[in-house]
C-alpha cells in the first residue's frame, strides 16, 4: 500500500513524498518534477522512463541510492514528469519523512540555481547579439553556458560544504572560459597564464599589506 503524504510546490517544482507500507517493509520515496525549461535530454529520458541516465548528473546527487524512478503519475499533473528515489534498500528508519523532504528541497534549490544561471546567460547573449549580424555571432557560446552551469553547481555544492565538488566544478568552469577566450577571442594561452600568475602575485601582495 502506498500513500502520498506530501505534495507541494518547492522552488517552482512539485515535490512528492510517498509512504510505502509493503509486505517486505515500511519506507518512503521522494520525487521532484522535471519542467519544460529543463534540458531536452532530461525530458526525453523521463518520457522513456530511463532513470539510470540521471545518475550522471550532479544535480540529483542528494538522492540516496541514486535516481530510481523516471516517469509520470496518472493522478498528479506535471509539465514533463518526475524523477525520484526510494529508501527501501536502507535500514528501517534510516530515512524519515523529514529526511526525504529535506532532500527534495535541496534538490529543488540546486535545480532553481541551475535554471536561473542558464536563463541569465541566454538573456545576456541575446542582448549582446542585438544589432549583430548572424554570421558574427560567437560560435563557442556553449562553452560559456557550460561554465555558467559549472559555477551554479559550485555555488550549490559550496552551500552544502562539499569542497571537493566545488574545486572540481571551478576547475571545469575555468577550462571552459579559457577555451572560449582562445577559440572565440583569439587570446593567446600564454597571455591567459601570465594574467593568472600576475593576479596571484598581486593578491598575495594585498594580503601582506
Amino acid at each position: 500500500m502506498e500513500n502520498i503524504i506530501y505534495k507541494e510546490e518547492v522552488c517552482g517544482r512539485i515535490a512528492v513524498v510517498k509512504e510505502m507500507d509493503m509486505p517486505f517493509g515500511h519506507y518512503y520515496t521522494g520525487y521532484i518534477e522535471i519542467l519544460h525549461k529543463d534540458p531536452f535530454s532530461w525530458r526525453n529520458h523521463v518520457e522513456m522512463g530511463k532513470e539510470l541516465f540521471f545518475d550522471s548528473w550532479d544535480e540529483f546527487g542528494e538522492f540516496p541510492g541514486g535516481v530510481t524512478f523516471a516517469g509520470s503519475f496518472p493522478n498528479i499533473e506535471s509539465e514533463e514528469g518526475f524523477v525520484g528515489f526510494d529508501t527501501e534498500p536502507f535500514a528501517p528508519g534510516e530515512y524519515t519523512k523529514e529526511d526525504c523532504l529535506d532532500i527534495l528541497k535541496k534538490t529543488a534549490n540546486i535545480l532553481a540555481i541551475r535554471t536561473r544561471a542558464a536563463q541569465e546567460a541566454i538573456a545576456s547573449q541575446k542582448v549582446e547579439n542585438l544589432g549583430t549580424k548572424a554570421d558574427k555571432k560567437p560560435k563557442n557560446v556553449g562553452l560559456l553556458l557550460e561554465a555558467v552551469n559549472d559555477l551554479a553547481n559550485a555555488s550549490a555544492f559550496n552551500e552544502r560544504d562539499k569542497k571537493d565538488k566545488v574545486s572540481e566544478r571551478l576547475d571545469s568552469a575555468g577550462k571552459n572560459v579559457t577555451l572560449f577566450l582562445v577559440n572565440e577571442l583569439h587570446v593567446k594561452p600564454s597571455d591567459i597564464a601570465m594574467f593568472t600568475i600576475l593576479k596571484t602575485v598581486l593578491s598575495e601582495d594585498d594580503e601582506d599589506e
